[in-house]
């Protein structure tokens, strides 16, 4: 009991560590198994072959060697055992002459000892033969057997004879043998080049075909490593491939895509927490200046009204500009507004009507739909997003342009679609400023949009509320040429 203790004990410790051992082993490689596999099947194939072939001709050669013996004994079926002064004298020939032993059996069973020839010893061969087999049995079923003599196999037949004897007859199969080794040999030889062959083109093969699979390894290794612009080569593969291919190249130009707006929304976000920071530092800046003077007694009558207008004008500049931020965060978080027609060209003279009220010296054209009184040019859209977009328009112009500078005014249907310009006569823009113009908190005179109280925000809210309505918005300005902003929406009587 204690010998067998540790053989128990040993399965015991060694089962927990087999999943270890599994877990770790490398996995086979696609390539390696398709070749094991088709050169598995071609070895089972060939080895039936090889069996069949063996078995069928070995079948064959035993039964032309059995046809032979029963062709020798058909000689001496007249042949009398006891009758006759010498039974061996009707032994063929052909029998006396092979170099192969042979009986003749009396009806007793016993062996006729003349028959024996000197040659093969004192009976040794016969008694050794008649002893090997069944005559009586073997003579019964007509068939022959296969016996092993002094280390030769022989193959024998029974024939009974007149007088109720038998002859055992013999010829060798050392011949037949050796042709089935050859031949078993020349198959193993073709079988191991026709599996060699096959584990060749099976690589080959798998390797060309798999070849793609490689190629999105190495692209998912280099997307990886940070190159996302990385893709699988179009060339090769099977129509399965080929799908894999596109639908993963679909999936990486999405992703890269997805990537690329994480880091511009990242940025922006940013550089949008940045300015804003900045914007909002400077009236609070002024606004805790000017309360601390008051709050030590520094300032006389008048320098205290004006640190109120100045208190005030600044938080008036900071509301506008939280306003301005909250309409942004709206537009971003509901980026598809509730529609309803709206009449642009009201909006629009409306929104001339405040620009002249504020300035009354600037010359204010109105063009297009604007000319004819109360003719409407309905959008879908939302009222209040509309008129924030066409006040910030005319904002820009009154703030970025001398009061004296000319501004149109025009609605107008265009090519299936409403327009809506707004064109200055003012200093225009250089074409590096101009495309930034809707970069939030950017100013082309930051100092001067300081003084008049420009954000920075209204083109980016322009932009934004455009966005949301499905249209389009083009800049036209250059530097000393003025600035046409050209908003275009769907028109709403062929959506109807």
């Amino acid at each position: 009991m204690k010998a067998t203790e540790p053989v128990a004990a040993t399965p015991l410790a060694a089962g927990p560590a087999s999943p270890v051992k599994s877990a770790s082993r490398r996995p086979r490689s696609l390539r390696g198994s398709l070749t094991l596999v088709n050169v598995a099947l071609l070895a089972l194939g060939l080895l039936l072959a090889m069996a069949a072939s063996l078995v069928g001709v070995w079948t064959i050669l035993i039964g032309q060697l059995d046809d032979t013996l029963r062709q020798d004994v058909q000689e001496v079926r007249n042949v009398r055992t006891s009758a006759s002064p010498d039974p061996c004298a009707a032994v063929p020939s052909v029998v006396l002459h092979r170099s192969a032993p042979y009986a003749l059996l009396d009806s007793g069973g016993r062996v006729v000892r003349s028959c024996v020839r000197e040659s093969d010893g004192p009976r040794r061969n016969a008694d050794a033969l008649a002893a090997s087999v069944a005559p009586v049995a073997l003579a019964d079923r007509g068939e022959g057997a296969s016996v092993r003599l002094d280390g030769e196999v022989y193959r024998v037949g029974a024939q009974r004879v007149t007088g109720g004897g038998i002859l055992l007859s013999t010829a060798p199969m050392a011949g037949m043998m050796a042709t089935v080794k050859k031949l078993f040999l020349l198959e193993l030889l073709v079988s191991a080049a026709l599996l060699t062959l096959l584990a060749l083109l099976t690589q080959r093969a798998a390797r060309r075909r798999l070849r793609p699979l490689e190629d999105m390894v190495q692209t998912a290794s280099a997307i990886a490593a940070g190159h996302l612009g990385s893709r699988i080569s179009t060339a090769g593969g099977s129509s399965e491939v080929a799908e894999l291919r596109t639908a993963l190249n679909s999936m990486l130009q999405q992703v890269e895509t997805a990537f690329r707006c994480r880091e511009e929304a990242s940025e922006q976000v940013k550089r949008f927490a940045a300015d804003a920071s900045h914007e909002l530092r400077t009236p609070l800046a002024t606004i805790r200046g000017y309360a601390q003077l008051f709050d030590k007694g520094m300032l006389g009558p008048e320098e205290q009204e004006r640190a109120i207008g100045r208190i005030a004008s600044e938080a008036d500049r900071m509301n506008r500009l939280v306003e301005e931020l909250l309409a942004l965060a709206r537009l971003e978080q509901q980026p598809q507004p509730q529609r309803r027609p709206v009449d642009l060209a009201l909006l629009a003279r409306e929104a001339a009507v405040d620009l002249l009220a504020v300035q009354p010296g600037r010359p204010v054209t109105e063009a297009g739909a604007l000319k004819v009184e109360d003719e409407r040019v309905p959008v879908l859209g939302d009222e209040g997003l509309l008129r924030r977009l066409v006040a910030n328009l005319l904002s820009n112009v009154s703030v970025h342009t001398p009061p004296e500078a000319p501004v149109t005014v025009e609605v107008t249907r265009e090519d299936q679609a409403v327009l809506l310009r707004v064109r200055d006569d003012g200093p225009g823009m250089r074409p590096e400023d101009a495309a930034r113009i809707f970069d939030r908190f950017f100013r082309a005179d930051p100092d001067r949009a300081r003084r008049t109280g420009g954000s920075g925000l209204g083109m980016s809210i322009v932009q934004a509320v455009v966005q949301a309505h499905d249209g389009t918005l083009r800049v036209e300005t250059g530097l000393g040429e003025g600035m046409t902003v050209e908003v275009r929406f769907p028109d709403t009587e062929l959506t109807a």
